[in-house]
């Protein structure tokens, strides 16, 4: 009998507003909370993944009075999915000591033979990032003893040099270090458009777009021994009634 796929549910850059954002009008943050409990809806009882990524910058503005408790807010509706959700902070969102509160940071996340291990790197000028030589390590940590297939779950999109107008200062030394270790690609967001499935030099890229910007989608990850298989989108906006989203 054939190996189960495993399906992956991932979500990301979901920018929680209270208001309308005027300077950035096509982020519909402020209807978040109603996208987001739709999507958990439909995961629940229709797609039913093994796991689910969401990707960071949960929250547009963490400087502001109630970034606390939006961040809780949206902890409280992922905290009703019946499966694992595996969150990240982006840097949209509160301080790291503040962010685990919420959601308490964990390095990796299993769900059959696939294993998702998470970082919470560096940001640097531009909306860049950098893997510092202590999480450089714990990628190879992470690969010790896993006999199933590896990808690296961050933020900002790790993509080989020139692929993004966001990426990692040293994304070709990660990379490196992903690929020696057996690791299969990486998983990302902060890029609002979002990057389709690709694979270059043995590593697959996937760079989820943005929930609260049209077309409002999270992605199905179905995944193989050897890798994802497909990436099939849901839309969040068709799933609730707010005439703004399900027209778009």
């Amino acid at each position: 009998m054939a190996e189960k796929e495993i399906t992956i549910a991932f979500i990301s850059d979901l920018h929680y507003s209270s208001t309308r954002n005027l300077a950035c009008p096509n982020r519909r943050g402020e209807y978040i909370p109603a996208l987001l409990a739709a999507a958990v809806k439909y995961l629940n009882r229709i797609a039913r993944p093994d796991l689910v990524l969401c990707g960071g910058d949960l929250i547009n503005n963490p400087a502001g009075e109630d970034a606390d408790q939006q961040t809780a807010v949206l902890a409280g509706i992922l905290g009703l999915l019946d499966v694992p959700c595996l969150t990240i902070r982006g840097n949209h969102d509160l301080p790291q000591e503040k962010f685990i509160r919420h959601f308490p940071f964990q390095a990796t996340a299993d769900a059959g033979f696939v294993r998702i291990v998470a970082f919470d790197d560096p940001e640097l000028p531009g909306y860049n990032a950098f893997r510092t030589e202590k999480d450089l390590g714990r990628i190879k940590q992470a690969a010790d003893g896993w006999d199933g297939i590896l990808f690296s779950f961050q933020h900002t999109p790790l993509l080989p040099p020139g692929k993004c107008i966001y990426g990692y200062e040293n994304a070709e030394e990660t990379l490196a270090m992903l690929k020696v270790s057996g690791y299969r690609g990486t998983l990302s967001g902060h890029y609002h458009a979002g990057k389709l499935l690709t694979e270059e030099n043995g590593l697959q890229y996937y760079v989820q777009s943005a929930l609260c910007e049209p077309p409002f989608i999270g992605t199905l990850l179905r995944i193989g021994r050897q890798g994802i298989v497909s990436a099939v989108p849901f839309r969040a906006g068709t799933l609730c009634s707010i005439p703004d989203l399900t027209v778009s």
